[in-house]
């Protein structure tokens, strides 16, 4: 060869390295990458092009040019095969480690729907391929990825994550990672990773998500994510299954806090590594939930190395992602399991349809009684009852309402049939309100049965029974005059019989207030004319001259104490002087608001003898006689507390003054034996320690579905006073009977 025609040659070969050369992306040179949350689908050949076939004959490389450490991917690849058209491939991040190349990998279930994939091909059938050609296979990968499949099946929104391990291509890039069944993944080292992955501190991060159900047997039950607790090791749910409805529901046997799964922000999926007691076997309470009832309890996670998104998933119900920056938590919505819109509700039945519809009327009914629309209020109604309707929507005009709600029972059953022939009957209708200047957390409620007929495609109310008792506006003309802490309801025929219960009324709440109570800021009480009337408004008879009345209801996780009242008859109040006696008009007025003063903090399992006890004693009607009779009489050995404890009611208390029970005597001296020896403050811890009684003990003693209250209690009254005996005093039921009797007998003539 002679020196020109080598010089050309060197300048051909020297031309050749530097178009190869130039030709590499540098390493200065990158391109932005999005989130794991956004992965890039990997860019498609056009159908019209067929794909250039890279030869794999030897041909001159060049070693890459990236350094050492990890570089962001995120690129995902999808399949035109059916089998796997809801799998993506995706490519989360490459690190460059000595001879090998890690890809970090994951077949991602892109459905919202659980499925088991079996397949013919496996992780060690990837491909590296540099862009010289030359093709690497996996050196090894993690075991997981042994099946495209993750253990077990595929969650919605779940990836079965791994690492496969590569030879370091000694071709140029870009690279592709190639499957059989996916379109492949280009990819270049050229977005390197921070030198940190974020932190998310630890901490409670409180939260208000709902997750609803598309399943029908769900959908009453809405699963409440309360808080999120990140520990250096754990990630802690405090969830609870609420029963949406106002009454009782049960799943049986079922789902369990451990079918909860934690997809990280690679999608893997993390299984609980605890669950607490009450969801260990189920999502329902033992004996099913009570109306409003909130089921509790916390779900424990591995915390993943990956939480900068989080997504909490339970079958058969709508998903919530967590977003985390480097301050806690940055946000928490309702999505579906992958991430997109929330699922659709449930689609309801003919039954919902038209419970939703008779609510409707009802809200029309109740907003039209409240803004004092007679048209509207009697549009609800056939025409037979409207005249009926008008004189009590002119009556309910003189109350002082600030709320009014009508509501369909939870226990009423629509039935098909009924619905389809436009007639349900006897539906039991809720009537609840509040009155203004009455507290409000005192609501009073009734029962109305009513007959809704469908008349020109809408529904109206075509018959109704009230309950006993009724509305007290529903039952004749009312008069209402207020105190300063008595709200009081009457006839216009009251007279000057309502001056002078309002002035008894505000002289025993004085009395009450010497006496070391602090009541209400106002009671509600009302006033009867007729003996007929007190009866049907209390069911009692024509020796009582007043009664304290309250419900129980359980709802939102607790026991409330509404319609409080004082019903006063004033019938026999007219005909009984007040001779300022132990018996008299007064101290059984004070009687009776002690009840009231008392009933936020009574419970029905507060033992009898406390209850009356405390008002005996606070009303002042422990005279020395009835001490000395109690004891004279030698009924004092007959009575027991421990007997007394689980009693529904005490003896005879005429409240006329004609004569009291021995019981009713024996329980305000053990009241005034506690107060006097252990004060007036550990009473009263005694007695609020009831109302702090755990709901679980209580729902215990209740059938099931049941919301009411009544002898089963006597039961749960046996058990919790010995504790609270021990608890603020340390003493035992027999030993304060001892006490009380050893004191009686003592005591001087």
């Amino acid at each position: 060869m002679n020196l020109k025609r080598f010089t050309s040659f060197v300048m051909v070969l020297l031309l050749l390295v530097t178009t190869a050369c130039t030709s590499l992306s540098s390493p200065d040179a990158q391109t932005a990458t999005p989130p794991v949350a956004a992965l890039q689908p990997s860019p498609l050949p056009s159908p019209a092009t067929p794909p250039t076939v890279i030869p794999t004959r030897a041909q001159p490389t060049v070693a890459p040019v990236a350094a050492e450490g990890v570089y962001l991917i995120n690129r995902r690849a999808t399949s035109t095969r059916s089998a796997f058209e809801e799998i993506n491939l995706v490519l989360y991040r490459a690190t460059l480690s000595g001879d090998r190349l890690i890809l970090r990998v994951g077949f991602h279930n892109v459905s919202d729907k659980s499925f088991y994939l079996t397949a013919a091909v496996d992780v060690s059938d990837l491909r590296l391929v540099d862009a010289a050609g030359n093709e690497y296979e996996p050196v090894t990968f993690s075991e997981n990825l042994k099946r495209i499949n993750p253990p077990g099946d595929f969650l919605p929104g779940q990836a079965n994550v791994g690492d496969v391990v590569f030879p370091v291509p000694t071709g140029p890039a870009p690279y592709e990672l190639r499957f059989p069944t996916h379109n492949p993944i280009a990819f270049q080292l050229d977005q390197p990773a921070p030198s940190a992955t974020q932190s998310v501190p630890e901490g409670t991060y409180p939260l208000a998500v709902e997750l609803y159900s598309g399943r029908s047997a769900l959908v009453p039950i809405r699963l409440r994510l309360d808080s999120i607790t990140v520990t250096q090791q754990e990630v802690i749910v405090q969830v609870a299954f609420v029963n949406t409805l106002r009454r009782g529901y049960d799943l049986g046997k079922g789902l369990k806090g451990s079918d909860a799964r934690l997809l990280d922000a690679e999608f893997a999926a993390y299984e609980p590594i605890r669950v607490s007691d009450t969801l260990a076997e189920n999502i329902a309470p033992p004996k099913g939930w009570l109306p409003g009832q909130a089921y509790v309890g916390e779900v424990t996670f591995p915390r993943p190395e990956r939480m900068e998104e989080v997504r909490f998933f339970f079958p058969e119900y709508a998903a919530a992602t967590l977003r985390f920056n480097a301050t806690g938590l940055a946000s928490a919505e309702v999505t579906s399991a992958t991430g997109g819109a929330p699922p659709p509700t449930a689609t309801p039945t003919a039954e919902q349809a038209a419970l939703r519809e008779l609510e409707n009327l009802l809200e029309r009914q109740a907003k039209a009684l409240v803004t004092g629309d007679l048209t509207a209020y009697l549009a609800t109604f056939a025409e037979g009852l409207r005249q009926e309707q008008q004189t009590i929507f002119e009556r309910s005009r003189m109350l002082p309402l600030s709320d009014y709600q009508l509501s369909v029972s939870p226990s009423a059953v629509l039935v098909l049939s009924d619905l389809e022939r436009g007639r349900v009957s006897n539906i039991a209708v809720l009537i609840r309100y509040r009155l203004r200047g009455a507290p409000e957390d005192n609501p009073f409620e009734h029962t109305v049965r009513a007959t809704f007929e469908r008349q020109n495609a809408e529904w109206m109310v075509s018959a109704y029974e009230p309950e006993k008792p009724p509305p007290f506006w529903w039952s004749g003309d009312i008069v209402v005059q207020e105190t300063p802490h008595f709200l009081i309801i009457t006839r216009p025929d009251a007279g000057d019989m309502l001056t002078k219960v309002a002035q008894e009324c505000e002289q025993a709440y004085r009395d009450i207030q010497a006496a070391g109570l602090e009541p209400e800021e106002r009671f509600v009480a009302y006033l009867t004319t007729t003996q007929e009337d007190f009866t049907a408004q209390t069911g009692m008879g024509s020796r009582t001259l007043g009664a304290a009345l309250s419900l129980y209801e359980l709802a939102s996780e607790e026991i409330q104490t509404l319609g409080r009242a004082f019903y006063i008859n004033g019938e026999a109040f007219k005909d009984q002087p007040d001779d300022g006696g132990p018996l008299g008009r007064l101290a059984t007025i004070r009687h009776e608001l002690v009840h009231l003063a008392l009933a936020r903090e009574s419970r029905p399992f507060t033992p009898i003898w406390l209850v009356e006890g405390a008002a005996m004693y606070y009303a002042g009607q422990l005279p020395p006689e009835f001490r000395r009779r109690l004891v004279a009489d030698g009924r004092l050995d007959s009575l027991s507390l421990e007997r007394l404890t689980g009693a529904e009611s005490l003896g005879a208390y005429d409240m006329l003054g004609q004569s009291v029970g021995y019981e009713y005597i024996f329980s305000g001296e053990t009241v005034r034996y506690l107060i006097d020896t252990y004060g007036a403050d550990s009473f009263r811890e005694f007695y609020r320690s009831f109302s702090r009684v755990p709901l679980e003990k209580v729902i215990e003693e209740m059938p099931l579905f049941s919301v009411g209250f009544g002898s089963r209690f006597g039961n749960l009254s046996r058990k919790v006073t010995p504790e609270a005996l021990a608890s603020v005093y340390g003493v035992t039921i027999a030993d304060l009977d001892a006490a009380v009797k050893q004191r009686l007998r003592e005591q001087k003539p």
